[in-house]
């Protein structure tokens, strides 16, 4: 069951109208243009695609646009929700729909029980029911969950766990990972402010919110380091950094929408209870977005 779990990945935003309907037109014009793109592939409803938010025929609609406009690229489609007998289910339709794998994010809202037994339990269920490969989704910032290291070798051993996106930021959880991870089992990064020293680390690749409305210096950046041009990567993950930091920690969902509308993109609007960001942040983010796509033609 493998895939090829390695290059940039966008985590694509889901574009609402101002009445809070899906957008799907803007999500396939959104797909179109980054069809233009060194992209490895799509990670459709995940956690900047606000899937929390997302009714279940919703998914299932915009899996249907992704898989269409998506061709030979990999499509990834987090399928992760509360309840092992749930994700099983959303991870089932997934794959109807043309998922090539379910990023399938640790349940959380009971933290305190999710000990490495009740993870590994959940995640070896899931992936025994799937009829896709299945990555773990770290993200800790939102489910309050820090990866059990421990628990890396032990999912690592089942043929449908195929890789793991670690989301924390934290460079040093993610070398134990990889340290504890056989070199079959894929790590993705999943923060852009440390994508070029997690690649040094031994990550494949990463899924990173800021290639949403930067892709083609995202790209750049990956495509440096394959070749060993460390000096160039490390001046464009410099000049990424404001960006990757306004998209994600600074301004969040709403952010990243903005500076997909500055770069040509349609974020569309984001889904109530979130909060639009203010137009006065706009000469901000229109300043980091320069500067990213100004490193690329250097």
């Amino acid at each position: 069951m493998g895939v090829a779990l390695e290059g940039v990945i966008p985590p694509l935003v889901t574009p609402f109208r101002d009445d809070g309907r899906l957008d799907l037109a803007a999500f396939e014009q959104n797909l179109e243009a980054y069809a233009e793109h060194d992209l490895a592939g799509y990670l459709v409803l995940g956690s900047n695609g606000e899937a929390a938010s997302l009714e279940e025929e919703e998914k299932l609609a915009l899996l249907g646009v992704a898989r269409a406009q998506a061709g030979s690229r990999l499509l990834l489609a987090g399928t992760g929700l509360e309840s092992t007998r749930a994700t099983i289910a959303l991870t089932r339709k997934a794959a109807d729909r043309g998922a090539d794998a379910a990023l399938v994010l640790t349940p959380h809202y009971y933290k305190a029980r999710m000990t490495p037994e009740a993870l590994e339990r959940h995640f070896e269920a899931v992936a025994e029911a799937s009829p896709v490969p299945v990555l773990i989704y770290s993200v800790p910032a939102f489910t309050g969950i820090s990866w059990p290291v421990g628990l890396t070798s032990t999912l690592a051993a089942h043929p449908r766990i195929v890789g793991l996106k670690e989301s924390s930021g934290d460079l040093g959880l993610m070398g134990r990972i990889l340290a504890a991870a056989p070199p079959s089992f894929r790590v993705m990064c999943g923060s852009g402010p440390v994508f070029y020293p997690a690649l040094c680390l031994g990550a494949s690749g990463g899924v990173l919110a800021v290639a949403c409305c930067a892709p083609a210096a995202v790209a750049a950046l990956f495509r440096a380091f394959r070749a060993g041009d460390h000096a160039r990567a490390r001046k464009l993950q410099q000049a990424l950094l404001p960006l990757a930091a306004a998209v994600t920690a600074t301004h969040g969902v709403a952010g990243l929408k903005r500076a997909m509308g500055l770069a040509g993109l349609t974020g569309g609007s984001v889904r109530a209870p979130l909060l639009p960001l203010p137009r006065t942040l706009d000469d901000e983010l229109r300043d980091v977005l320069l500067q990213a796509e100004a490193a690329v033609a250097v």
